[in-house]
């Protein structure tokens, strides 16, 4: 039988495959690292990996300055402990890892194109301490990490660390210490305790998307939600911006013609489970009409179905219900002044 050598080849060949890793000879003792022969090969399998699940990335532009302080809460929180910052060194627990995290001051002039940073930050490393983003949805706040980490390399300590709010504790790092919002995150001010506590649930036990705030609310008690929903949500009142502008139009009656409802239907009436627009941060308004514009009820919270309902966002439609003009005048006549 002239395939016999073959056949007994193979069986062999799978047989010590299945020996060797049974054996228990492979080394896995982290106290001795790993041989440099491995370093390359999983290091180059992990590379070119990525590279080939990138290539067909599109990438927006990594201009808008306030995605700096929109990320740097995040990497001072999650990241820095294994990575380091400008502001100092990673722990020593980080540097007793096999393999150790990179420093990512010194690694991202050699971390490139945009597209490999994007694809390792949202999905992360198998077979490392390297976690996937905590939401899948939020390309955007990747996006955001990936600006943040070009540019940290050239941060100073100072500049680092009021970008990454590192004289406020907690919440108020972002937020600010009232809850009076800035570049890096909504006002908390003008909402009710009902409806901050409703979210930090949601954004706690994972059901609406968001990897910043998911990462941040993980682990809160219900007691601790509370104590801050009451702390943060004052409930001020802020009036929108007069005007006879299309984003006043959409607010105040709608587009009938379109079956979308009128936002203060909701949104303007103190309704204390609806989140208060007016007074909000325009960033935040444009990025969670997008939200919502493209994803629908699967952007999450405890009220995302109505919304999706409200901007009539169906399945399998290319193209959301308001325009990138709609969106943006909404967002002005609501915005913060």
């Amino acid at each position: 039988m002239k395939y016999r050598p073959y056949i007994v080849g193979a069986v062999g060949g799978i047989m010590a495959a299945a020996i060797v890793p049974l054996s228990g000879l492979i080394d896995y003792d982290a106290s001795r690292g790993r041989w440099d022969i491995t370093d390359w090969y999983l290091g180059v399998s992990a590379q070119q990996s990525i590279t080939l699940r990138s290539i067909w990335l599109t990438v927006p532009e990594l201009d808008d300055p306030a995605s700096l302080d929109r990320a740097a809460g995040h990497y001072e929180m999650v990241c820095a402990a294994c990575h380091g910052s400008p502001a100092g060194p990673p722990e020593q627990f980080a540097a007793d890892m096999v393999p150790a995290p990179p420093r990512l001051i010194v690694q991202m002039d050699n971390w490139h194109p945009d597209a490999r940073v994007f694809w390792t930050v949202k999905h992360g490393i198998k077979h490392s301490a390297m976690p996937a983003w905590p939401s899948q949805l939020r390309d955007d706040e990747v996006w955001d990490m990936v600006a943040f980490l070009k540019a940290m390399s050239s941060m100073q300590p100072e500049e680092y660390a009021q970008f990454a709010g590192l004289e406020r504790p907690g919440c108020a790092s972002c937020h600010g210490e009232n809850g009076e919002g800035s570049a890096a995150a909504p006002r908390l001010d003008i909402q009710s305790p009902e409806y901050l506590a409703e979210a930090l649930v949601a954004y706690r036990d994972g059901t609406r998307e968001s990897g910043t705030m998911m990462a941040a609310a993980n682990g809160l008690s219900d007691t601790r939600i509370a104590e801050l929903s009451a702390y943060f949500g004052k409930s001020v009142v802020v009036e929108a911006t007069p005007g006879a502008g299309i984003g006043a139009q959409i607010a105040a009656r709608g587009l009938p013609e379109r079956d979308i409802a009128a936002c203060d239907s909701c949104h303007g009436t103190g309704r204390a489970e609806y989140p208060r627009l007016a007074g909000q941060e325009h960033h935040y308004l444009i990025r969670q009409l997008e939200l919502f514009n493209e994803h629908g009820e699967a952007r999450g919270g405890p009220h995302a179905e109505i919304m999706a309902q409200a901007l009539r966002v169906l399945p399998n439609v290319e193209e959301g219900p308001l325009t990138d003009d709609e969106i943006e005048a909404l967002a002005a006549h609501y915005a913060r002044k």
